[in-house]
């Protein structure tokens, strides 16, 4: 199956990607600063050992992603689909969880320093630990 295709060089001189449709894309060892992706969806991407300092992710549905390794320090992931997300070993330093749903994702061995997540999904989810969340872990995580 062919890969989709961005204009990188087009598309983020613009320092916007918001509401883009694209599936399985293939965003690897990319630096992107300040982009944003708003509203965009990006179900099972794979954005593993990219670079997204300072970047948008709002109302992003980044359904089973794969995110390993990335940095995303200083993100804005408010009220974004992350379920079954993986951050496996991501910085996530000072990002924002706000109101995300992140039922089943994956922070194992993530640097969540500073993070906020408050009013966020997180049931279900493995934590810096490799320990599940219960079910009623929202904004933080009960295990």
């Amino acid at each position: 199956m062919r890969q989709p295709y961005i204009n990188l060089l087009t598309e983020t001189s613009k320092n916007s990607l918001k509401n883009i449709s694209i599936f399985n894309p293939k965003i690897i060892h990319f630096f992107f600063r300040i982009i944003n992706f708003d509203k965009s969806t990006m179900m099972n991407s794979n954005l593993s050992f990219g670079t997204f300092p300072e970047s948008s992710f709002f109302r992003v549905n980044l359904y089973e992603s794969v995110n390993i390794g990335a940095n995303f320090e200083k993100a804005n992931f408010t009220s974004a689909n992350l379920t079954r997300a993986d951050f496996m070993g991501a910085t996530l330093i000072e990002a924002n969880f706000q109101n995300a749903n992140a039922m089943e994702a994956n922070f194992t061995n993530a640097n969540i320093t500073s993070a906020n997540f408050e009013g966020a999904n997180l049931s279900g989810a493995k934590w810096m630990n490799g320990k599940t969340c219960g079910a009623e872990s929202i904004g933080v995580c009960k295990q």
